[in-house]
């Protein structure tokens, strides 16, 4: 299979919620929301992220699509950490289970990294749940080293958030 990875578009605001909905489903402990709290996320709010993400110069969102199907097959965030300035924050990553193994994976985080470099971010991180090593392994494949911060995942605070730190970002 082949797939194309670029920058979301605001008007495939539904498509993107139905990418989102499908990951929280799939993948309930890897994000910090519930897939009945994005259900009852308006329409509105949908396409206001999906037009913020499609056109801001500091946040974006990715999209990997299967070229035979047009189908989203993937997803990878970044913007500004909220709470520490100069700082992006990769967010929102998720691979449906037919595109895992794929360089799916990789050309959505290089996407990021690239789109990151253009802001004036000094620093890229993200988060991993303490018991998905599969995805901290590809992250730490990527660039990306563990910094020994973490807190506790908001929906499972019996399980911690491992912060890692893109190492080749600037």
């Amino acid at each position: 299979m082949a797939y194309s990875v670029r920058r979301t578009t605001a008007d495939e605001w539904r498509d993107y919620r139905e990418l989102r909905l499908a990951a929280l489903l799939d993948s309930p402990t890897n994000f910090g929301q519930t897939h009945e709290q994005a259900l009852a996320i308006p329409d509105q709010t949908w396409q206001e992220r999906a037009q913020t993400n499609a056109a801001s110069d500091v946040q974006a969102f990715f999209v990997a699509v299967d070229d035979a199907t047009g189908r989203l097959v993937g997803m990878w965030g970044v913007m500004p950490h909220n709470a520490h300035p100069g700082v992006h924050h990769v967010l929102g990553v998720y691979v449906r289970p037919e595109a895992r193994g794929t360089e799916v994976a990789r050309l959505l985080n290089q996407a990021c990294v690239d789109f990151a470099r253009t802001t004036d971010a000094k620093e890229l991180t993200l988060l991993v749940r303490d018991d998905n090593d599969r995805g901290r392994r590809f992250y730490e494949r990527e660039g990306f080293v563990l910094t020994g911060a973490k807190q506790p995942h908001n929906l499972d605070p019996s399980h911690n958030l491992l912060e890692m730190r893109y190492q080749y970002f600037r």
